[in-house]
């Protein structure tokens, strides 16, 4: 049984393919950070490159005493680091970022904070300085948010505490790895992003961009899946990841309220959380 993680990266710009709404006002934002805290989601991701999306959930918290119980995890703003190969200020950048995010997200200490370049996690310097970071007490885990499977492999021999990963019924490259079983072994929680590919698996065929149209024959098989059991797409997908995946905890955002309580809704019918 997984735990979920609202993604707030639509709270702080347009996002996903299948977003017709667009970023949310400060109000919808609001409504959708309030459905999750009393719905019983505990865990909020965001990121520098999430738009104003720290901004947003740092307004909110200041406005609901009752969000402090909500554990905030964020990255570091994309390449900050390429500038010092050699490992000079490193830890000082990271020290710097930290700061940033906490200041703008009005809380003072992060549950994780991950890189956001993946490809960081190859310079012993900057994990690190990682390291560093979370030996002050500022963030309580360090991580990394990867792409493919040599990060997530090379992440997970770091000492790391989380690292988020994306998976969904069209990408389980990860299972063909022992990652999962590195994860375990070195007790790395493991987040499973993108149960819906952005959108896509919730798309109808006809309604996929050209650059996706290699897509279609195999959305149509999904589509044919979930009919034939009763399921929605939405549906089909989280369980999908919540019942074949290793992973710990499912991350999914939303464009409007309404998503998320569809989403409560299917996650409670599945006993996800």
């Amino acid at each position: 049984m997984k735990k979920i993680v609202l993604g707030t990266v639509q709270l702080g710009m347009k996002y996903g393919l299948a977003n017709t709404h667009g970023q949310p006002t400060k109000d919808q934002a609001f409504n959708i950070l309030d459905t999750a805290l009393v719905s019983g989601i505990e865990y909020l991701d965001t990121a520098w490159a999430y738009g104003t999306s720290e901004d947003v959930i740092g307004e909110w918290i200041r406005n609901r005493p009752s969000s402090k119980r909500i554990k905030i995890i964020s990255k570091l703003k994309p390449h900050v680091l390429n500038d010092y190969p050699d490992g000079t200020k490193a830890y000082e950048v990271l020290k710097k970022e930290v700061d940033k995010s906490l200041e703008r997200l009005n809380i003072k200490v992060l549950d994780g904070y991950m890189l956001h370049s993946p490809y960081y996690v190859y310079s012993k310097h900057i994990m690190d300085g990682l390291k560093k970071i979370k030996e002050e007490g500022k963030v309580k885990n360090i991580g990394v948010s990867v792409y493919d499977e040599a990060e997530a492999l090379e992440a997970v021999k770091f000492g790391v505490d989380y690292i988020q990963i994306p998976y969904n019924i069209f990408d389980q490259r990860l299972d063909k790895t022992d990652f999962f079983d590195l994860a375990e072994k070195n007790k790395v929680k493991v987040f499973a992003r993108s149960p819906f590919l952005q959108g896509v698996l919730l798309m109808q065929p006809d309604r996929l961009p050209e650059n996706l149209s290699y897509l279609r024959d195999h959305l149509e098989k999904l589509i044919n899946i979930a009919n034939k059991y009763n399921l929605t797409q939405n549906e089909i997908a989280l369980k999908f990841v919540d019942l074949h995946s290793k992973a710990d905890y499912i991350v999914f955002g939303v464009d409007i309220e309404e998503q998320l309580m569809e989403n409560l809704k299917n996650i409670k019918n599945m006993n996800i959380y």
